[in-house]
């Protein structure tokens, strides 16, 4: 499956160094590449479905916490309610923008 997370490269409004947001953006890719399964997209929103594991659920949590940190101009959300995992990102078009998403 191509690449459908919520990062492609570091976004310009990252606060991670270079070399931990370039680990960062390795990270999001290898576990998008393992659990990604679809992607949906709206002016404000964009909500990525994952298989729902164990793993996927820890590492997806981790993932978040680094990206809560780093990138809180948007809101980073779980939604483990459903039969897959989900990834909301919530924000204004122009700070979905700044994520750089695939």
């Amino acid at each position: 499956m191509s690449h459908v997370g919520p990062l492609n490269g570091l976004p310009i409004a990252c606060a991670l160094t270079p070399d931990t947001g370039r680990a960062q953006v390795e990270r999001w890719r290898a576990f998008d590449a393992e659990y990604a399964r679809g992607i949906e997209r709206s002016e404000t929103e964009l909500l990525i479905h994952y298989e729902k594991t164990d793993d996927s659920t820890r590492r997806l949590r981790e993932l978040v916490a680094t990206e809560s940190e780093c990138c809180s101009f948007v809101g980073w959300e779980i939604d483990d309610s459903h039969a897959d995992l989900r990834l909301v990102v919530s924000g204004m078009p122009e700070q979905l923008a700044a994520l750089n998403v695939g």
